[in-house]
């Protein structure tokens, strides 16, 4: 009986943290800003791609409806594409339950986590590779 409330209080701590790193990375992710300046444009975006602020430059105003529009199309795209890199950026250094739930949740998956550095092997490491590689044919024998 003793391990089991062991085992209810531990997958109560588990779940405290996962409910404390959740927080933290929604907040985090909440005061994201993307922004870019283009051409006498400037915007700002939420996390989720929202204009939060927007200005433009005097001259911009004597552009034609078109070239203004571009421009703002532009920015807009570019401020987007900061803000997700920066969300990104988060979830990929944050805790790996709340990563496999940003990819569930977005369908995305997020760079793969950097493969362990290759060690050289010594000679000794070689030799006895060999030796288990070569004592482990003689036990099966050679012809399977």
């Amino acid at each position: 009986m003793a391990d089991l409330q062991e085992w209810e209080r531990q997958l109560q701590r588990d779940l405290d943290e996962v409910r404390r790193t959740s927080r933290q990375l929604s907040d985090s992710v909440a005061a994201v800003r993307g922004v870019c300046q283009l051409q006498g444009v400037a915007i700002e975006v939420d996390a989720n791609g929202d204009i939060t602020d927007l200005r433009i430059a005097p001259g911009a105003l004597r552009w034609t409806s078109e070239q203004l529009a571009h421009s703002i199309r532009t920015a807009h795209r570019k401020a987007r594409t900061d803000a997700a890199t920066k969300v990104q950026r988060l979830v990929q250094h944050g805790d790996p339950r709340m990563r496999r739930q940003f990819e569930i949740l977005t369908g995305e998956q997020s760079a793969p986590p950097e493969p362990p550095r290759h060690q050289p092997m010594t000679e000794d490491d070689i030799q006895a590779a060999d030796d288990a590689y070569f004592e482990r044919m003689n036990r099966r024998g050679w012809t399977e």
